[in-house]
């Protein structure tokens, strides 16, 4: 099996999470209660479930990792049953704890740039905005039908 770095599984979680509006998942969603395959996927007309068949038909690589990663899914469908509201916040939080993390790092390694991150590509290249977008109306106009 392929294995996905950070920034590649960054982007396709992005892409995912977009489908309800979001780029980031919330660092807290591994914490909530289950989602129930039939809840409501704000923004469609579809439920969890069917998102969930959709991105695995249009995004089996990303929906292997998901599935076969149980911190990664409960973020996933946590984000898929946010409002954009809550989805923003989210990406705001997320964002902000992230130039707090590198913030601290700069202060405890002045003058040093961060260390490249050990796992390689593999040679792969990181989805365009555009692939992504594609993506994400793919799997909006064919989860109800999943």
């Amino acid at each position: 099996m392929n294995r996905i770095t950070r920034t590649r599984l960054a982007a396709a979680t992005a892409a995912a999470a977009a489908l309800s509006g979001a780029a980031l998942l919330s660092p807290g969603a591994a914490n909530a209660a289950p989602v129930s395959p039939s809840a409501p996927v704000p923004g469609t007309q579809c439920n969890v479930g069917q998102v969930e068949r959709a991105t695995a038909k249009v995004a089996p690589e990303f929906w292997r990792h998901v599935s076969g990663n149980a911190k990664a899914k409960d973020r996933f469908e946590q984000m898929l049953v946010k409002t954009p509201e809550q989805r923003t916040a989210a990406r705001e939080a997320a964002k902000k704890e992230r130039e707090a993390r590198r913030a601290e790092w700069q202060k405890t390694h002045p003058g040093q740039s961060k260390p490249a991150h050990p796992k390689a590509r593999d040679g792969k290249t990181k989805p365009t905005k555009a692939q992504v977008e594609q993506k994400i109306a793919t799997i909006k106009s064919t989860c109800s039908s999943s």
